[in-house]
């Protein structure tokens, strides 16, 4: 690895440090080390790995995600409001993931930003051989591409919007009359995902796929048959794995820092950490 590119992953590691330190409330960078243990835990060390734009820009806004998760995410609320409905779980997740985001890209402009490219970035690399049914496209993806145009305001694509075309109205007739008294309710966990599992509770998918979870469990009762929930579980695990897939390119001589904005993020967290403690304290 050459000389440039580690000062390139040095400075970009230096930056994601300074932003976690600030969204986690920890302004006296003096006197805290890389080393510092909160840090370490938000910091991934697969930043030794990144090889294009697109690495970087994803690691910055996971880096982000994992820091206001620690901030604003308290696991005891998250686990006293889990549907006790296992199929709406995943959305559940995907709503709070949203929420503690939001958040953050209400607290500091630079967030925001790296959300919006990180989601956007993920959005122009989706890939689907075919869309005909609501079959073709499951319903945990539809509804993240749901809360990202409606809550994170991202703009969708044209293939993704075909995506959520399928299932919009089904989040629209449960969602959305609800939509402001959640937004309202961000700041307070439990209230917005009190209200959220409850939606989703009693969203008529989930209440069809519970009828048909039991049906199936009395025909399997007294049988030997082997159950499908491995083959079902690595579908879905693997259902975005061409999404995944990028071409690799390493980090050539002329590869400039600037892309990155790195030093301009620098000089923002610096900017940040003088006026954000009074932000972050009205969250």
């Amino acid at each position: 690895m050459s000389t440039k590119e580690n000062n390139l992953k040095e400075k970009f590691r230096i930056a994601l440090n300074s932003t976690a330190k600030v969204i986690s409330d920890d302004f006296d960078l003096n006197k805290k080390n890389l080393e510092d243990k909160k840090t370490k835990d938000i910091i991934s060390f697969e930043i030794d790995n990144l090889t294009n734009p697109s690495d970087f820009i994803r690691l910055r806004a996971e880096t982000d995600s994992s820091a206001l998760k620690k901030k604003f995410s308290d696991e005891l609320i998250y686990k006293k409001n889990l549907p006790s409905n296992t199929s709406s779980r995943s959305l559940y997740n995907i709503a709070e993931k949203i929420r503690y985001e939001v958040l953050g890209g209400q607290m500091l402009k630079g967030i925001e930003k790296n959300f919006h490219e990180n989601y956007s970035q993920i959005i122009n690399r989706k890939r689907k051989d075919q869309l005909k049914t609501k079959e073709d496209v499951p319903v945990s993806e539809a509804f993240e591409l749901y809360m990202l145009k409606n809550f994170h305001k991202i703009k969708l694509n044209s293939l993704t919007s075909r995506m959520l075309n399928f299932w919009e109205k089904d989040f629209e007739n449960s969602i959305e009359k609800h939509r402001e008294f959640l937004m309202n309710n961000l700041e307070d966990q439990n209230t917005y995902s009190s209200k959220f599992s409850q939606i989703l509770e009693e969203m008529d998918i989930f209440q069809s796929d519970e009828d048909n979870e039991k049906e199936e469990v009395n025909q399997d009762q007294g049988q030997d048959n082997p159950s499908n929930d491995d083959q079902n579980s690595d579908k879905e695990d693997n259902k975005d794995e061409n999404n995944d897939q990028e071409t690799q390119a390493s980090l050539d001589a002329d590869y400039s820092i600037d892309e990155f904005n790195l030093d301009e993020q620098l000089n923002e967290v610096e900017s940040d950490e003088q006026s954000s403690e009074q932000i972050v304290k009205k969250i």
